[in-house]
């Protein structure tokens, strides 16, 4: 079922806002989850919405994405709240909660997943740069959405969009129950929305949208252009990152700036763990063993196990990265993290066929034993072997 939004005086922003009243307001959900402006600052995150009046703050839309909202979801959905949540998620935002519920930190049974194709976002500076140029503390919304909507682009006015969204390979949604298709629509007279799931139809039909709309006729080009040119900027990452750490000096080299603040692992999405080894005594060393080190090795940099930190974490979410960025958004050395990450979680998961938050009865790569997995490697396909 696909229906449309009539657009309201030419603002994608404000048709948003109203939609997310009316889904208050009808009693289609008790509660919207939506990025939302706090004090007037320019910086964004996801805020927990029940009053249909109080939707002028919230940025539906927009460059700014300074948390994945996942663990946010997950955190709401943990135990039943005898309540219906409406959340509006980036398509990396619906995978990371997908792969938490398949870890029981979530269900989907109280939410309905709304989801849109990707606005991408701006690194930190640039989202300032671009807030300051704006009015009332926030930059040129509008603009924005009407560039990345049209043609696939990597720069909106003087700002580069994030490497993460470049290579992103899904900018569209995923597993979500209602999916909101802005790309190639002719925005300023209206916005398409499908239904994905029986939830997601009651959802529309309580709003009284029919199925009176259509994907728009240019969407399935674009998404094959973007497709062809993201994965082209994908190749290129993946051969840098094969340069800048294809060796243990090397990776040495990457990680130098470190100065192990473990940002980067408290917002990422899919690392999930109540109890960190890095946070435990495993890792704090005697005295005389620091100095066993320094002994055998001329010297010892503290603090240590930077490396350690981040292969432990390759290893962990080698299978559910959802490429979202954050880590590199996160990190006060300006360490390019997910471009590492994502380069080798996403060749890691191609030897299980695997895409993180692509289907709920998916099983995580690693949990489940497969007979005939890998059997050129475990000998289970060697003749000789008895």
């Amino acid at each position: 079922m696909i229906a449309s939004i009539q657009t309201k005086n030419q603002s994608i922003t404000r048709t948003l806002q109203d939609f997310f009243s009316d889904l208050l307001k009808t009693g289609a959900v008790d509660a919207v989850l939506v990025p939302s402006r706090i004090s007037k600052s320019p910086y964004v995150k996801p805020c927990l919405v029940t009053s249909a009046d109080q939707m002028d703050p919230t940025v539906p839309l927009g460059p700014g994405f300074f948390i994945n909202a996942g663990p946010m979801v997950s955190r709401l959905t943990r135990t039943r709240a005898d309540a219906t949540i409406g959340v509006w998620l980036r398509p990396c935002e619906v995978r990371a909660f997908v792969e938490l519920t398949k870890l029981r930190q979530g269900g989907r049974q109280d939410v309905v997943i709304l989801s849109m194709d990707c606005p991408m976002a701006l690194s930190r500076k640039d989202y300032e740069d671009w807030a300051a140029q704006g009015e009332g503390g926030l930059g040129d919304v509008d603009k924005w959405i009407h560039t990345v909507y049209q043609k696939p682009v990597t720069q909106v006015d003087a700002w580069s969009t994030a490497r993460a969204c470049q290579v992103c390979e899904y900018p569209y949604p995923v597993n979500a129950d209602v999916s909101v298709m802005l790309l190639g629509a002719d925005l300023d007279k209206e916005i398409p929305v499908r239904a994905d799931t029986e939830k997601g139809e009651k959802l529309l039909a309580v709003l009284d949208l029919t199925d009176n709309g259509q994907e728009p006729a240019q969407r399935k080009a674009l998404l094959g252009d973007l497709t062809a040119d993201r994965t082209a900027a994908f190749q290129a990452m993946d051969e840098e990152m094969l340069t800048r750490t294809g060796s243990i000096d090397a990776l040495n080299r990457f990680f130098s700036a470190c100065v192990n603040c473990h940002n980067c692992r408290s917002v990422c999405p899919v690392c999930y763990c109540k109890e960190c080894v890095f946070n435990t005594d495993a890792v704090a060393y005697a005295p005389a063993q620091y100095l066993s080190w320094a002994d055998k090795w001329g010297q010892v940099p503290l603090p240590n196990d930077t490396v350690f930190f981040h292969l432990t974490r390759l290893a962990h979410i080698g299978c559910t990265c959802v490429g979202c960025g954050q880590c590199t958004l996160a990190c006060p050395s300006q360490i390019p993290v997910a471009d590492l990450f994502i380069s080798v979680t996403r060749n890691a998961r191609k030897a299980f066929d695997y895409v993180p938050g692509r289907d709920d009865a998916e099983p995580l790569p690693l949990s489940v034993f497969q007979e005939s997995e890998f059997t050129d490697i475990v000998g289970m396909g060697n003749k000789e072997v008895t």
